[in-house]
């Protein structure tokens, strides 16, 4: 009864031409547009913080801030908020367009016994977004204007027609995840296989004369033609530590290597790895080893 009290409220205040749907449903189902909202952006911020499901379809650049996170969106993308979770919503963008689908659990439950809030899409209380192409956002939008047709027809079984069609967008936009994640995974691999070629490649038989070349994340990242913090970012997921850390790992492996199975002094070792001043290598090899490069050749 609150539920359905609160929502009254909010339909007086901030959509005047939009009367409350009444239908015999179990639960609360409704639509809006950003039409409807964007003259007063109080409107949108209130309707983030009723307690029900909302999905955003949206299209344009915009900000929600959430359990003092910031979540920028931009091009097509589909939001989904849980009932727990109260954000605020911001947008400069003079194009923005927006169509929200907003329900209660008993709605999207009926009488079944789904516990919603397990489904990815709405798992954590935070907010879910995801990045849209032309093709599944004209898909989406589709559904989402089939949603409101329903809703304003005079079939006897439309909730069970409305229910579907939100489970439809619910599984479209999980299974998407799903493939994309793993498209990502695959790319992932590449790269860092890549990374640790490319890194065995350098260190091959450097010498005085043919000194490291590549030892900084910013020269790999040229090298490998992505920028630096793509390459950061998949190298912690797939081996979880940084550019920086590994490539350090393998110039302390050389250089042990250099000790122990060359005669060359320690300036030329601090130079084939591409240290400007002798005393920056004994510093970085002091550091990683915890050891002088002295006291490790003589043991």
């Amino acid at each position: 009864m609150k539920q359905r009290e609160d929502v009254h409220i909010f339909y007086q205040q901030y959509l005047e031409k939009k009367p409350v749907a009444e239908n015999s449903f179990q639960g609360y189902f409704d639509t809006f547009s950003w039409q409807q909202l964007k003259d007063d952006l109080s409107a949108c911020d209130q309707l983030q913080r009723k307690p029900f499901y909302k999905i955003a379809l949206l299209r344009g650049e915009a900000r929600y801030h959430a359990n003092e996170e910031e979540i920028h969106v931009n091009g097509h993308t589909i939001v989904f908020i849980d009932p727990m979770t109260r954000c605020r919503f911001t947008t400069h963008d003079q194009h923005f367009a927006a169509e929200y689908c907003v329900f209660s659990e008993s709605f999207l439950r009926g009488s079944g016994k789904i516990a919603v809030a397990n489904w990815p899409v709405f798992a954590g209380n935070s907010i879910y977004t995801q990045s849209l192409t032309d093709q599944e956002y004209e898909h989406l939008r589709h559904i989402f204007h089939e949603l409101e047709t329903e809703h304003q027809s005079a079939y006897q079984f439309k909730e069970e027609v409305i229910r579907n069609r939100i489970f439809d967008v619910i599984h479209f936009v999980q299974k998407m995840a799903g493939h994309r994640k793993k498209e990502n995974d695959v790319q992932d691999e590449k790269l860092t296989t890549l990374f640790f070629t490319n890194l065995e490649h350098i260190f091959f038989n450097i010498s005085p004369d043919r000194p490291l070349e590549h030892k900084t994340p910013a020269g790999f990242a040229q090298l490998l033609h992505v920028t630096i913090d793509k390459l950061n970012k998949t190298l912690r997921k797939t081996t979880g530590k940084t550019t920086q850390s590994l490539l350090h790992e393998r110039i302390l492996q050389e250089a042990n290597v250099l000790l122990r199975h060359t005669s060359y002094s320690i300036k030329e070792i601090a130079w084939c790895l591409k240290f400007q001043e002798t005393a920056h290598f004994q510093n970085f090899y002091k550091k990683h080893a915890g050891c002088t490069p002295v006291e490790y050749r003589q043991a």
